[in-house]
């Protein structure tokens, strides 16, 4: 996605939300702004040109950190520990968030970064910084996340020679009987979404002993194909309408059965107990040295890929969809080709495909061993 300037003589409905203002220039990363300016022969603009990103040799006292597009919950979350940790260790006149979207709440309730803009920022303010700091620009690790997906809050203060402090220790209040297992299943990628069957399993089994809470999310296709099919009879099933409802209801939840996705990060924030099951990104990445989450090791092996592989998604490859191991595919040489040929473009249409048939570390997830291992976690 580009970073692009523009500006335009008059505002349409579709462009409210953004609040810009006619005849200034703004700058932005937003895809969905992109789509709507990027028209031929657009009569509301004055001008739109990409811009270039230049990398940056000395680090001022006034900069603002601008974030890839369109990040997910728990990157979001990954990058603001992050940015609140430099400001705690290095003394800056100004700092300022740019591009966070429609998570800008989560820096500013959660993490006290209050100097945001969310969508875009006009020219008079952007030179306002003598930094300006394009995060996957400056970072090169950050720039392959989707395929090899490393800890975001621990390459950012490396690349910025922070020594990482050892983290608190977290409370552990074992003193209270779990009544109430809260599971997370859904993830915006179907290689860490847990698998319907599994799913179910394990539902039958925890129902017995425990109330059982399945968060889904209406607005995604994965979490109704799954609310159709789920065993539903004597558990919970919350929808939370968005992204506050949601943080809000993982605040107050006993213990939670999570996968690689956003909910695991909330968890974390609230010093939350319960289980990680480990797909394509590593546990020791997902959790560096947070202790109150237990991470599930997968091995799945195959000729083609070890897991966790490091992908968060599956991959356009000579326009055929999948995985490492589903493709045949040697990861080795794609990770040593540094990637090569491998896109993103169109993967959407192929998520219910991967979510029906679930990639082999999602498969060869045990359903017993899961089992065991909450049981002895909560009986600690």
């Amino acid at each position: 996605m580009p970073f692009f300037s523009f500006s335009i003589k008059e505002i349409k409905s579709s462009l409210r939300k953004f609040n810009i203002t006619p005849n200034k220039v703004y700058f932005s990363k937003n895809t969905e702004l992109w789509k709507i300016l990027n028209k031929k022969n657009n009569p509301i603009l004055n001008f739109l040109k990409y811009e270039k990103r230049y990398h940056i040799t000395n680090i001022g006292k006034n900069i603002v950190f601008c974030l890839p597009p369109s990040i997910g919950l728990g990157d979001a979350i990954e990058y603001a520990m992050a940015i609140k940790y430099i400001r705690e260790n290095i003394t800056f006149d100004k700092l300022a968030i740019a591009f966070s979207g429609d998570l800008s709440f989560l820096f500013n309730d959660y993490f006290q970064l209050d100097k945001i803009y969310p969508h875009i920022i006009k020219k008079d303010d952007i030179n306002k910084f003598d930094t300006i700091y394009h995060l996957t620009l400056e970072i090169k690790s950050l720039v392959n996340q989707k395929y090899c997906r490393s800890n975001i809050f621990e390459e950012i203060i490396k690349h910025f020679n922070i020594s990482k402090t050892k983290k608190k220790t977290v409370k552990d209040c074992r003193n209270f009987k779990i009544n109430k297992i809260s599971i997370f299943p859904l993830s915006s990628s179907p290689i860490r979404t847990m698998p319907l069957n599994i799913l179910n399993e394990l539902i039958k089994k925890l129902k017995k002993n425990y109330n059982i809470e399945i968060f889904l999310d209406s607005n995604l296709e994965i979490s109704n194909y799954l609310y159709d099919k789920i065993n539903s009879k004597n558990i919970i099933l919350a929808d939370p309408k968005n992204k506050l409802e949601l943080i809000s209801a993982i605040k107050n939840i006993e213990y939670g059965l999570f996968m690689d996705s956003g909910p695991l990060h909330i968890a974390k924030l609230f010093n939350k107990r319960g289980i990680l099951l480990e797909s394509s990104v590593s546990g020791k990445i997902l959790l560096s040295n947070y202790s109150l989450i237990k991470s599930i090791e997968n091995k799945f092996l195959s000729n083609f890929c070890k897991a966790p592989c490091g992908l968060t998604d599956i991959f356009n490859y000579s326009n055929n969809y999948g995985c490492y191991d589903s493709l045949k595919l040697k990861s080795t040489k794609l990770i040593d080709s540094n990637f090569k040929n491998m896109t993103n473009r169109g993967v959407k249409n192929y998520y219910m495909e991967n979510i029906k048939k679930p990639v082999g570390c999602l498969s060869s997830l045990n359903v017993q061993k899961i089992y065991n291992v909450i049981k002895k976690d909560i009986s600690l």
